[in-house]
């Protein structure tokens, strides 16, 4: 009996290639790129500059010439008057007239300002002690009539610094004008015999001579007084800025 050969094919086995390894593809960042710039040449780096200072100083140039021009329009609404060359404001003006009236309020300010001008001039000056030791005076006075000084300041409309202000100005004068000023004895004894009537009586004799003598040098300050003021508002340059009536 034949024995059946057998052939066996071997089955020619392809080896299996390795699994394919999925690799990951690499992500490149995105880079963000800058804005372009365009990069502007020198001459226009440099001419950039001058433009800009050109307007800023014609700015400054016309507000300057607009703050003039203001100024110049509004100076009469601020100086009513000038009294060689310094202003009285129209604010100094107001609060004066609240006491006075219209141009009798302005030559209260103007003649004001010549005594202080001319004090200044002299080197005259007064200090707090006589004007306190003045004030002290009129009380005193007052007191002696029956009358409060804070009730008199309050009927004529006045305050105590307003009187502190006259009595400085009066004291001012007296120091400038009523230095020579002198009353003899004899003036004393005549208008004491030609106003014997008049005069109080039951007053002391010594006392009533001395009375008379302060009113007879008051009024002989009053008359030199006048006549100094004259001649200050004469000399002096008074500018109104305002027609007066």
């Amino acid at each position: 009996m034949a024995t059946k050969t057998t052939k066996t094919t071997a089955k020619k086995v392809t080896p299996k290639s390795p699994a394919k390894t999925t690799t990951r593809k690499k992500v490149t960042p995105v880079e963000i790129s800058e804005p372009v710039v365009e990069k502007k040449s020198a001459s226009t780096k440099r001419s950039l500059p001058s433009i800009r200072v050109r307007r800023s100083h014609i700015i400054v140039a016309l507000l300057g010439l607009a703050l003039i021009a203001g100024l110049y329009l509004l100076r009469n609404y601020f100086i009513v008057a000038t009294v060689n060359g310094q202003p009285i404001t129209r604010i100094e003006y107001y609060e004066e007239l609240e006491r006075l009236s219209g141009k009798q309020a302005l030559n209260s300010i103007v003649t004001k300002n010549l005594i202080l001008q001319e004090a200044k001039k002299q080197n005259v000056s007064v200090t707090n002690e006589e004007i306190d030791n003045e004030i002290s005076t009129i009380s005193k006075n007052l007191e002696a009539q029956g009358q409060k000084l804070d009730a008199v300041l309050t009927l004529q409309g006045l305050t105590m610094e307003s009187l502190r202000e006259q009595v400085s100005l009066q004291k001012l004068i007296e120091k400038m004008v009523g230095k020579d000023i002198k009353v003899t004895d004899k003036e004393v004894a005549d208008y004491i015999a030609a106003n014997q009537e008049s005069l109080p009586e039951g007053t002391d004799e010594a006392q009533m001579k001395k009375d008379v003598s302060e009113q007879l040098r008051q009024q002989k300050l009053n008359d030199k007084v006048q006549e100094w003021l004259q001649k200050l508002q004469q000399e002096a340059t008074v500018n109104y800025s305002q027609p007066q009536s």
